[in-house]
């Protein structure tokens, strides 16, 4: 097959409309189906292929011509490398008529939570005893729809649905349209038919049924439910009445009203995802849905808000118009992204959204585009099975980070006139980029196209070096030489010649204002007479890092102080240093000097970068040695207990969020470094806590307590905190302790907490966050490794590939030295990684380039600590 080669369908025929049958059998772990497919045909053909997986035809019709034909065994022949079933036919059909598929068949559960599997949860009843409920949910996406029903599985392919199902008489049942009728059937069973649907791709098709909650909305123009397991209906209402304000928010911003009857939003106990915008039955992992109303962390707000929003905003991109292939997955992604964050700041604009996008969702972007094993965000993809594998921060976030920096460039009215046009352009249509490009083009009038090819279909992004001009006589700066070339961790770009020019609009801030620069060739000139201080990038709009010399970081960081830069600038300005630090352009202790003469800036992300920061350096040193990495616990101590003791940490009703957010930054930042007084504090409260007072640490806190106690602590901390994610109420609350497990403080309590992998305790699907933070420390990483080597077979079978690529990441992350990274190429060269080759990839560059940060700047380090009496030379 040849670079260009697509594994897809012959095109011979157009599905127009699907007629599915479904019935769960739970006691079996199966389900039987019966798939009706209405197709016309686009070219001559003498058989049928269709997408299957894990499914047994057992009867096929064929009816055409007022004809129908019951296939023998033999014309039915299964291509498991294909995921394909084949029906070949005696009789030729010719492009204009019409056929209908008719299959009956019986596919299985997977304990992957793919296709369509049983969910489970518990319940206790009123004598406290555990009840144990199943679900029948369905995960179609990208390429699972094969699994519960033959198909033709690509997203161009659209057709109509008619969907049924038997249930449980008991069970509630939803499926992407409302109910249209429901027949009641012997074995206490019910048949339950739903209205056809709008044309849609088979990876938005929906089910789920069983022992569920529904709670309704009272100000949603279109009914708008939330199902949740028994007795979580308290926790379901944030996520109701934020639906309801979204979908009426998105309405208005594209001029065109959610196209289905009726919109539900489930959350699912065992999900593989945070959530999937199934059309019109968006299905969510409970702890992205659920939260205490009275009892929870804003940060768990903002998740939810996030998320939520995310999902409802695909119901236009993504379900109204969707991809024509996987390659334009940023298409979809991108966008929801972008509408997730400008929905969140309209509804709750004291939350900052935007400046917490400079330190989130830019830099996951930046970070992960710098990378040689990265890739473009528009890609080819020749078999859709691998598409899962660009699931990551370059279609998400890099999608999200072009599209606002052209809304930007455009202006947000006019961006948001192009997107009307787009979508009512494409109306249930299908897209590639350029169309979305030409709808910009024909709106405002800006040439768009030639502009975006380096962004969509080039991996990677600019550095721009400044580079100050002084006069001869005055040494003041007169100009400034800007100098682009690509960016990487590395250092070591193998760099088209001539280099790429990345299409930049820049804006320049100074004392005077925000001045807008074109950079449209490798080096441009500025003039800047008498300035005081000038920041590249303002509030960095653009995608790209800039370098500047030493002195002029010290007069941006001293303008940030005085109170001239915006708190974008100031975060970017950190986060840019600390990049440019792991690439050997800076040394560490640039960042150190530069990060901490912000401390007297008050803002709340000012001061979450200066720890993101300080703990950037502390990963990168963890193998170097106690001597380093003790002195490194003591310098994070040093300036963040300060700022947490002046901050204290008591909840006051009067905090607003970003003060909320500082306090609980500083307390768990300045816990984990071994603030005694704060491990003291936190251990107090969890000891309360653990005696049965559920309010004895306060929501914003609960993650960072939870965390310093693990570290801490020892076994009787550890069994308490699994305790509470056995047995907890509140879904952020169990979450919260489970992922803080993964602190533990030495090698055989890191141990004691991998017992319970592959246990009923923890589920496959949570196996990620059990493990999340062991990396944290030298000794969870290498027990961790350990671990992982021994289970990843277990994790291959049970486990489905978008978490195994998480837990394949986790553990890598945490890992630092040349041997570990001899290690890892040695054990996954006896290993088949075509599903997640890139992550693999990519981890394995990271741990590179990690290992040549801490080899390089060792000394630079040792100084530095030494110099400030945190280290003896």
């Amino acid at each position: 097959m040849s670079g260009l080669e697509r594994k897809q369908l012959p095109g011979v025929l157009k599905p127009t409309l699907y007629e599915l049958l479904l019935e769960p059998d739970y006691t079996a772990q199966r389900f039987t189906g019966h798939v009706s497919i209405s197709c016309d045909v686009v070219a001559p053909s003498r058989a049928i292929e269709l997408h299957s997986k894990f499914i047994t035809i057992q009867t096929a019709v064929v009816e055409s011509r007022g004809i129908r034909t019951t296939l023998n065994e033999t014309a039915i022949s299964y291509d498991e490398l294909q995921e394909t079933v084949r029906l070949n036919l005696e009789t030729e059909y010719a492009p204009g008529e019409s056929i209908k598929v008719e299959l009956a068949y019986v596919g299985r559960f997977k304990e992957n939570l793919e296709g369509l599997y049983q969910a489970k949860y518990t319940i206790k009843d009123d004598n406290d005893i555990e009840i144990e409920h199943s679900l029948a949910v369905t995960s179609l996406e990208p390429t699972y729809a094969r699994q519960v029903f033959p198909c033709f599985d690509e997203p161009e392919l659209k057709a109509e649905f008619i969907i049924s199902a038997v249930v449980d008489q008991t069970s509630l049942c939803r499926s992407n349209m409302p109910i249209e009728c429901t027949h009641r059937l012997p074995h206490s069973k019910k048949l339950v038919v739903f209205e056809k649907s709008v044309p849609m791709s088979t990876y938005l098709v929906a089910f789920v049924s069983g022992p569920l909650s529904e709670i309704k909305s009272e100000k949603s123009r279109i009914p708008l439910s939330v199902l949740c397991p028994i007795g979580t209906e308290k926790q379901a209402e944030f996520a109701l009445d934020l639906a309801a304000k979204g979908l009426q928010l998105f309405e208005e911003l594209f001029g065109s009203l959610y196209p289905l009857p009726k919109l539900d939003l489930v959350a699912v106990p065992d999900f593989s995802a945070a959530a999937m915008e199934n059309w019109g039955l968006v299905l969510f992992k409970t702890t992205y849905l659920l939260l205490d109303p009275d009892d929870s962390a804003l940060e768990t707000e903002q998740l939810i808000t996030e998320t939520v929003l995310h999902e409802i905003s695909h119901m236009w991109f993504g379900n109204l118009v969707t991809m024509k292939y996987w390659d334009g997955l940023w298409l979809k992604e991108g966008f929801a992204t972008l509408m997730a964050w400008m929905a969140t700041d309209m509804l709750h604009p004291s939350w900052k959204t935007w400046d917490k996008y400079v330190l989130n969702d830019l830099q996951s972007a930046l970070e992960l585009d710098s990378l040689e094993a990265s890739h473009p965000v528009e890609v080819f993809i020749a078999d859709a099975t691998e598409a899962k594998q660009i699931f990551d921060d370059i279609s998400y976030r890099k999608g999200c980070c072009v599209l606002k920096m052209i809304s930007n460039e455009l202006g947000w009215d006019n961006f948001l006139n192009g997107i009307k046009l787009y979508l009512d352009r494409n109306r249930y249509g299908s897209t590639e980029s350029v169309d979305l490009w030409s709808a910009l083009e024909e709106a405002t009038g800006e040439p768009i196209k030639e502009k975006m090819y380096m962004w969509t279909k080039e991996t990677g992004h600019p550095m721009v070096r400044v580079i100050e001009v002084l006069d001869d006589e005055t040494k003041e700066v007169k100009a400034l030489n800007l100098l682009q070339e690509r960016f990487t961790t590395s250092g070591a770009s193998k760099f088209k010649c001539p280099p790429p020019v990345y299409p930049l609009r820049i804006g320049v801030r100074s004392e005077s204002g925000v001045e807008m620069i074109e950079m449209r060739q490798q080096v441009i000139t500025i003039e800047t007479p008498r300035r005081k201080f000038l920041k590249v990038n303002a509030d960095h709009d653009g995608f790209f890092r800039t370098a500047y010399s030493a002195s002029h970081l010290q007069k941006l960081a001293h303008a940030a102080v005085e109170g001239h830069l915006s708190v974008r600038d100031s975060v970017g300005l950190l986060c840019d240093l600390r990049a440019l630090v792991s690439a050997g352009i800076n040394q560490s202790s640039d960042l150190l000097d530069i990060s901490l003469s912000l401390r007297p800036m008050t803002d709340y992300l000012v001061w979450e970068t200066i720890n993101r920061n300080l703990q950037s350096i502390h990963t990168a040193f963890k193998f170097s040695g106690r001597p380093i990495t003790d002195a490194l616990n003591r310098l994070t101590g040093d300036v963040l207990g300060v700022k947490a003791h002046e901050l204290g940490w008591v909840i006051a009703d009067e905090d607003d969020a970003t003060q909320l957010a500082l306090k609980s930054s500083m307390f768990g930042g300045a816990g984990l470094a071994g603030d005694q007084r704060i491990v003291s504090e936190a251990q107090k409260m969890f000891s309360k806590r653990v005696e049965g007072d559920e309010k004895a640490i306060p929501a914003s806190l609960r993650w960072e307590v939870f965390g310093i106690v693990a570290k801490f602590g020892g076994r009787e901390e550890l069994e308490a905190l699994f305790d509470i994610w056995t047995s907890s109420s509140s879904e952020e609350e169990r979450y919260m302790a489970l992922e803080s497990l993964g602190r533990a403080g030495n090698a055989e309590l890191v141990r004691w907490v991998l017992s319970h992998a592959f246990t009923s305790s923890v589920k496959d699907q949570d196996l990620y966050l059990l493990v999340w933070h062991m990396g944290s420390s030298e000794h969870g990483a290498l027990e961790l490794w350990s671990w992982f080597k021994q289970s990843w077979g277990r994790i291959e079978q049970s486990i489905p590939i978008v978490l195994q690529s998480m837990m394949l990441g986790v553990t890598l992350d945490g890992l630092g030295t040349f041997d570990h990274h001899y290690d890892v190429k040695s054990f996954f060269s006896r290993q088949d990684t075509k599903k997640y080759l890139k992550v693999l990839k990519q981890k394995l560059e990271a741990l590179e380039n990690r290992v040549t940060w801490a080899g390089r700047d060792t000394d630079n380090i040792k100084e530095w600590l030494a110099r400030h009496g945190y280290l003896e030379e």
